[in-house]
């Protein structure tokens, strides 16, 4: 999938970065291009370097349907709010090689006919000001705060658990290593790390549509038997995709 990005990516310290990304320090969970009317829907991320002289750099791993399903059970307020009130997703920076100015506003949770979540749209760093009724602030705020709590693994008062359990998958990559991940689900970040002279990480990332990924699921599933021209093949699981079935 291109994207502001181009075809594939690099994620490696630089001196001036024009991304938090490319720097050392940590990456709050997010979503990439939540700003894009349709964001991705795989990620790969491929290592090519990771000294072990590096200290931290793990990958962070939340799934964002749980933690929805999580603030609907203990918080049914903060959950039908953020059902409700669009946040404002944005990506504008005019100081670079392509200047980019896109703007998206939406849920950050999606729910079909039935009360189902079928998307998860989470990225703090790339939110613009909030477009809500003066009386609607406060409350969208709190749901806001609650949901990101249960995100990061915090406690109710945003304070760290104890024992700093923060409920993340981490995953250190090895050199020739790649995760992909649904960046329609999962939320991801980046635990901080020490960049030495002597070491360095490097990973390379692309992306792959939704549809693309649905297509050759079904493709592959339905390969071993005839079909009919009508029959739709076999069904497959949720997929983020905001479809309704």
């Amino acid at each position: 999938m291109h994207s502001i990005y181009g075809l594939q990516w690099d994620v490696k310290v630089e001196v001036n970065p024009i991304n938090i990304a490319y720097s050392p320090v940590s990456l709050d969970l997010h979503q990439d291009l939540a700003y894009y009317e349709s964001p991705p829907g795989l990620q790969l991320l491929h290592c090519l370097r990771f000294d072990e002289s590096i200290q931290g750099g793990a990958t962070t791993f939340v799934d964002g349907f749980a933690a929805a399903e999580k603030l609907r059970s203990t918080n049914p307020d903060a959950f039908k709010t953020l059902t409700e009130i669009p946040a404002t997703f944005q990506k504008i920076h005019y100081d670079r090689a392509e200047p980019v100015h896109l703007v998206y506003r939406r849920p950050h949770i999606s729910l079909n006919n039935d009360g189902e979540v079928i998307g998860v749209f989470w990225a703090p760093s790339f939110e613009g000001a909030l477009l809500a009724p003066r009386e609607r602030v406060p409350e969208y705020f709190r749901a806001y705060r609650a949901f990101a709590n249960i995100l990061e693994g915090r406690q109710d008062n945003g304070e760290a658990r104890d024992g700093g359990n923060d409920g993340k998958i981490r995953i250190r990559l090895k050199p020739g290593q790649m995760v992909t991940f649904s960046n329609r689900r999962m939320v991801h970040g980046r635990d901080s790390f020490s960049e030495v002279a002597s070491g360095g990480r490097h990973l390379q990332g692309c992306y792959l549509t939704i549809e693309v990924f649905a297509n050759r699921l079904r493709v592959l599933q339905n390969s071993a038997r005839a079909l009919d021209n009508r029959d739709p093949g076999y069904p497959i699981p949720r997929i983020a995709d905001q479809d309704h079935s």
